[in-house]
């Protein structure tokens, strides 16, 4: 009698949800009814009945759908582009309102007071219940709520939020029955591991069954305690090391598989796209956590399982980012492809720096997981993909690519090169797009050798990084040549495509100026570890400087092509040439030229003064030219405001400080000698002609100090140490050649007051006349 009232209230209540499913029919036609006679206006927050979602989600998504089928969703900003602007209401799909995140965040607050209250209860009376009973005990409950969670879920649709915390309670309570039985129980890792790893698996199979994403975020939080109890397990045993890590990859692939295969039959669940994410995060902490005891073997068996999860994380990176790309989380691809570079730049790190293991094992390891990053951005090359990707993710793979070879190289220098190389392939897409990023990332990796000088590294290594060295700054020129032109979006046919923009000008400024520091300061710095003790290094030094000043560095219009063909070679800066500026200051660029070709021009210097005392004069002569010549090639960056105060002195003294010390190196003559006293005559003299020959006052002025700081040399130092023929001379000569100069001195400044006073006076006379 029970069974047949039961039947006939089932029977009942099918029967009231057909006609309510009638009823909301009928409300629907009568409202169209209603409303035909009006003049139609477009809804855009009202879909499409064609493509009418499912009951149970109003904005469900199929994630395989095909592209013409899917609204257009605007894709990501580029590296070093304008993000695009998104579509209006009406051409996106229906706005989302808050949805179901608070009925979600209190029924997880639900499950969360249950399973305390279940522990607490338990707890209570804990010491009276035999173990068999506890373990069994909560396998019951777990699997009772779990069952009623999915039928719920199945006869009453409009509960979805009551089914998923019921499926969420229970699957986080299989979990805590299993690791009970291994503490309480003693039942064995192996079967405890495989029991996490079925269980793990069934709650995927039960999100597929009732449309529930919360059920799938609770199966990943398992997966996570069943990797990290397995990875304690091979750590407390590395005996079983092998075994236990071999059954952990294979319930990464397991896991991998399933959670790409369910979007594909989950189109009617919300966030369906986003499953494979789940299982990434499991991959990822595999990786992490992977037990170092496996490299310690030194075993090609322990160092591929260490490595698997590597090569299954960037496979899952790139199905998922097919998915997100396709979905209106289109935005989320990106975050995640620079999740799984940060943990592939760790995972590098951890494995390189594995405690009692042989270098050459840690180095094989970084050197696997610099493979698999390039063999995944190799994927990402081919052209012709329909929607944004891979576009949306070759810049931020480039990140992610410097950082695994920063990695790299951090555990063994040698995989500089391969990480040069793996750098330019990932630069290729970017370039494509339009970006400019690339041309200047490759130079900043030629900047690594410059640890070397810090740490004793062999001379294969050297040579290693001298050939990176030069390649990184042939593919930065490369890949400007292979640069897009920027996107332009004009509004009409008519519309000019854009100028260039300031950010890739910038980065391409900044490209030419790290070649410039690859070669002036990277590039000797490898030649001196090649070549100690020799005058090599600082020729390079300021051969390369010399060069790139010459062919038009320090402009503001330099990039590296500009700076490899010559196509600024002798420019100036706001100059039409060494006489005629084209503004009144110096330009900013022209000063941090000069004083950067002043300092190296004090280096070189510096080291042919060393030279001059090891090997004498003759063998610094070289380096003696070349520092006047840099000292030259700065003073020429600020030849055409040469009548102006500052220009002008900065000129005079740096010209005459590198002859005297030049002249000091060349014939080992002392600062107080006379030959540096005449010198230092000498060039007062020049700088008072010269100040007035260009109208530049302060060059005098400067010319004339020198000359009286001869005389007090002279009067005060040179006579304190007794007197002979040759100070009498030298004091002789002296004072002809101030009598001589105040003669000159005199002249000028008459001939240039007359001419003062004639322009003055003709000035006048225009203005009586007008």
């Amino acid at each position: 009698m029970e069974h047949y009232d039961s039947a006939r209230l089932d029977e009942l209540s099918a029967r009231l949800e057909t006609l309510e499913h009638k009823i909301n029919g009928l409300e629907e036609r009568l409202a169209r009814l209603a409303t035909a006679p009006a003049a139609p206006r477009p809804v855009p927050d009202q879909p499409d009945a064609a493509h009418e979602p499912p009951l149970n989600d109003p904005y469900a998504y199929d994630p395989y759908a095909s592209p013409a089928a899917l609204r257009p969703y605007p894709e990501p900003p580029q590296l070093g582009q304008a993000p695009v602007m998104a579509p209006s209401a009406a051409e996106s799909a229906p706005p989302r309102g808050e949805g179901n995140v608070g009925s979600y965040l209190l029924s997880g607050a639900a499950a969360l007071l249950v399973l305390l209250a279940a522990v607490s209860l338990i707890a209570l009376v804990w010491e009276q219940i035999p173990d068999p009973a506890k373990v069994g005990g909560l396998a019951l409950l777990s699997l009772a709520v779990v069952s009623a969670g999915t039928t719920l879920a199945e006869r009453r649709p409009h509960q979805q939020v009551a089914a998923a915390t019921l499926t969420g309670t229970g699957g986080a309570l299989g979990f805590v029955t299993i690791i009970g039985a291994v503490l309480i129980a003693g039942m064995p890792a192996l079967a405890a591991f495989a029991l996490m790893a079925i269980w793990g698996l069934v709650l995927l199979l039960v999100s597929w069954t009732t449309q529930q994403f919360f059920t799938a975020v609770v199966s990943t939080l398992g997966a996570l305690v069943t990797v990290a109890f397995a990875a304690a397990q091979a750590a407390d045993h590395p005996g079983r090391a092998v075994l236990i890590w071999t059954l952990v990859n294979g319930y990464l692939l397991a896991l991998a598989a399933v959670c790409a295969l369910l979007p594909r039959y989950a189109s009617g669940m919300r966030l369906a796209e986003w499953l494979p994410t789940t299982s990434m995060a499991v991959t990822a902490t595999a990786l992490l956590i992977g037990p170092g005891t496996l490299l310690a073997v030194n075993s090609p068996t322990g160092m591929m399982l260490l490595c698997l999860p590597a090569v299954v994380l960037l496979i899952q990176a790139h199905h998922s980012g097919r998915l997100l790309s396709r979905s209106p989380g289109y935005a989320g691809v990106v975050w995640e492809w620079a999740g799984v570079g940060a943990v592939m730049a760790l995972a590098v790190l951890r494995l390189g720096r594995v405690v009692m293991v042989a270098p050459t094992t840690s180095s094989l390891a970084a050197a696997l997981l610099l493979l698999c990053a390039t063999a995944s951005t190799a994927a990402l090359l081919p052209e012709g993909a329909e929607g944004p990707w891979p576009r949306n993710v070759v810049g931020v793979n480039l990140a992610a690519m410097l950082g695994v070879g920063a990695a790299a190289c951090t555990v063994d220098q040698r995989l500089l090169l391969p990480t040069v190389l793996a750098l330019a392939l990932a630069s290729i897409p970017v370039v494509r797009a339009g970006s400019a990023m690339p041309v200047a990332v490759l130079p900043l990796a030629g900047l690594v050798p410059l640890a070397f000088a810090m740490v004793p590294v062999p001379k294969t290594t050297v040579w290693l990084a001298l050939v990176a060295l030069l390649i990184a700054v042939g593919l930065s020129l490369w890949l400007e040549s292979r640069l897009a032109p920027p996107t332009a979006l004009p509004d009409s046919p008519a519309t000019p495509p854009r100028p260039v923009s300031d950010l890739r000008a910038s980065l391409l400024a900044v490209a030419a100026w790290l070649i410039g520091a690859d070669l002036v300061v990277a590039l000797p710095t490898l030649v001196e570890r090649l070549a100690p003790g020799t005058s090599a290094a600082p020729l390079v030094a300021g051969a390369s400087a010399l060069a790139l000043s010459g062919l038009g560095l320090f402009t503001r219009d330099c990039t590296p092509l500009t700076l490899a063909t010559g196509a600024r070679a002798g420019a100036l800066e706001e100059a039409r040439d060494l006489r005629t500026p084209a503004v009144s200051t110096v330009p900013a660029i022209a000063w941090t030229g000069y004083m950067l070709l002043a300092a190296q021009s004090a280096l070189t210097l510096g080291r042919a003064d060393a030279a001059a005392s090891a090997i004498g004069s003759l063998g610094a002569t070289p380096l003696v030219l070349l520092a006047m010549a840099l000292t030259v090639a700065g003073a020429r960056l600020l030849l055409p405001w040469l009548r102006g105060s500052g220009a002008a002195l900065a000129i005079a003294i740096s010209l005459s400080v590198a002859l005297w010390w030049s002249a000091m190196v060349l014939t080992g003559a002392s600062p107080t000698s006379m030959l540096v006293t005449a010198l230092v005559l000498t060039t007062g003299t020049v700088c008072i002609v010269v100040g007035f020959g260009v109208r530049a006052t302060t060059l005098r002025h400067y010319g004339l100090s020198l000359v009286m700081l001869v005389v007090v040399k002279l009067a005060l130092l040179d006579l304190t140490d007794g007197s002979s023929i040759a100070q009498i001379l030298s004091l002789l000569v002296a004072g002809l050649a101030c009598f001589c100069l105040s003669l000159v001195y005199n002249r000028f400044a008459q001939e240039q007051a007359r001419q003062a006073r004639t322009a003055a006076a003709g000035y006048d006379a225009s203005d009586m006349d007008g």
